[in-house]
Parts: structure tokens; C-alpha cells; sequence
């Protein structure tokens, strides 16, 4: 009776606990994220402003082209040196509501460091934006093929 009881407990417990979480946009925007702030219109389409960064001789740079699931939209601009990926920029990328900027605002980020550390789109995706690594990974593929 006593192990039914401590057993009814705990899954009160664990039920509540579960009820009352939340989960909440970040509250600093990356200054290289291709999210706008929430004060943005709407009817604009959200754009990267990062600081361009000095390319070799020689290196080609291409956008890729759009790619839009049920949730978000991306697309990312590559550059290419000697077939290496030497930057790449998301020019766009909109989420369909706030928990999808939210994970695509701790995403990106991550996707574009890996992605310059590899100097390839052949990185993982970040856990908890499938969705978006997928789609951002091709993104990523697609301006990679058109630089070459």
C-alpha cells in the first residue's frame, strides 16, 4: 500500500512539473542572426546584416535557393575558396511562430560556426531544431553548389 502510494505521489509530482514549464524566447537577439527583433512588421521578410567579412582572390559567393517547410524558411548565401567554405551568411530565415524563432535563434548559429569549422555543409544537427538543421544544412548545399 505504502510503494502505491509514494508511487501516486511521484507521478503527481512529475505531472505538474511537467504542466508548468515553459518555454521562453531568448531575451538577447545574436547580433549575427538572421532573426529580426519581434518589433519588426510582418509583411517584411526577416534579413541577416552581419558584417561582411574579407573573402580571398578568387573565392565565389552564391546564394542558395529558398527552402520553406510547414514552419520556417531559409536560405544561406556561401562563399568558396579553392572549393572550401570560407563564410556563409543566412539571408533569410522566418519562423512560422515564436517557439520556431526561438529554437531558429539558437540554431543558426550553432549550424553557421559548425559549418566554418568544417569548411562543408557535412556537419550534425543541432538537437531540438531538426527541422531547421535539415533545412539549413541544404540551404547551405545549394549555395555550395551554385558558387561552384
Amino acid at each position: 500500500m505504502r510503494s502505491v502510494l509514494a508511487a501516486l505521489v511521484v507521478t503527481v509530482v512529475v505531472v505538474v512539473l511537467l504542466v508548468s514549464y515553459d518555454t521562453r524566447v531568448p531575451m538577447r537577439l545574436n547580433p549575427e542572426s538572421a532573426l529580426r527583433t519581434p518589433a519588426a512588421p510582418r509583411s517584411a521578410a526577416p534579413r541577416a546584416t552581419p558584417t561582411p567579412r574579407p573573402h580571398p582572390p578568387g573565392s565565389r559567393t552564391a546564394e542558395g535557393r529558398l527552402f520553406t517547410t510547414p514552419y520556417t524558411r531559409i536560405q544561406v548565401e556561401a562563399t568558396l575558396y579553392r572549393g572550401r567554405l570560407v563564410d556563409v551568411r543566412t539571408t533569410l530565415l522566418g519562423g512560422s511562430d515564436t517557439h520556431t524563432n526561438a529554437l531558429n535563434a539558437r540554431a543558426e548559429p550553432i549550424l553557421r560556426e559548425e559549418a566554418l569549422k568544417a569548411g562543408s555543409a557535412d556537419i550534425d544537427l543541432v538537437t531540438g531544431a531538426t527541422t531547421t538543421s535539415l533545412s539549413w544544412i541544404e540551404a547551405l548545399q545549394s549555395a555550395m553548389e551554385r558558387a561552384r
